[in-house]
């Protein structure tokens, strides 16, 4: 499913009302989504995946393309960093997975191994990018390749999304959305935003993907001619969206029972 037909589907439910899709190619720098009629609309809205580029380069030629086939006995799953080179990975891992097969060790981590001094083993995985390895017995060769995500201080409040999603905006990279608003007669200009994993701070992702314990205490500053906002994770259930009033919880997905 495409991000604008996506976002198509969400606010329609949301607000319960027809959304069409505005760009139909007929003519340059459409906007992708409408509320109302073609020449003054209610709502145009522009729709503008945050995506981590090296992590999407990184899964496509690696993870993307499933398992490994490689001549060892169990089965392996391996933590890679997002600017893992696969290649390289693919020509030298099974000797490394090999040798820890012989000497019987299961489980091996980049943390444990510095711990214990392994530094031969340590400098190995850390050329290949990998953080982690960890086998199951018995398998029948099959290596599976993650890429392991950020951590660190989860933002329950939602404090971290103003200012970033204002930073975002504002990179020159989105003045194509900008552009492309600013010559509407809608009255009221959106952009809708997929957060994809890695696509945005720790902080901001670790509230997208939460609880929802709380809205942001406060609102963001957006650039003209944007008037509202919707922020949601690819991954999780809801997202949050900023109507120039104050901000609203909306559902993306059904939550898993």
């Amino acid at each position: 499913m495409t991000v604008e037909r996506w976002a198509q589907q969400i606010i329609e439910k949301e607000l319960d009302c027809p959304v069409v899709v505005h760009d139909d190619g007929s003519q340059p720098s459409m906007y992708d989504l409408r509320i109302g009629a073609v020449e003054v609309p209610d709502v145009a809205i522009e729709c503008v995946g945050a995506v981590d580029p090296v992590r999407t380069e990184t899964w496509k030629v690696g993870p993307g393309k499933g398992h490994l086939r490689l001549r060892v006995k169990g089965d392996w799953i391996i933590g890679i960093a997002r600017e893992a080179h696969i290649g390289t990975i693919q020509q030298q891992v099974e000797s490394i997975l090999r040798d820890l097969e012989e000497r019987d060790v299961r489980h091996v981590s980049v943390a444990r191994l510095f711990k214990s001094h392994n530094y031969q083993l340590l400098h190995e995985l850390k050329s290949l990018g990998i953080g982690h390895a960890h086998c199951s017995m018995p398998g029948s060769g099959r290596v599976f390749m993650t890429i392991e995500g950020p951590g660190g201080w989860v933002d329950s409040a939602g404090s971290a999304l103003p200012q970033w999603i204002e930073e975002f905006l504002c990179d020159p990279e989105r003045e194509d959305v900008l552009f492309k608003l600013r010559h509407t007669g809608a009255q009221e200009r959106w952009v809708f935003v997929p957060v994809a994993s890695g696509g945005a701070p720790w902080s901001v992702e670790s509230y997208l993907t939460g609880e929802f314990e709380c809205l942001p205490a406060t609102g963001p500053n957006l650039p003209s001619p944007v008037t509202g906002i919707w922020v949601a994770s690819t991954s999780g259930t809801h997202g949050v969206r900023w109507d120039g009033a104050g901000w609203r919880l909306f559902r993306v997905r059904e939550e898993s029972s």
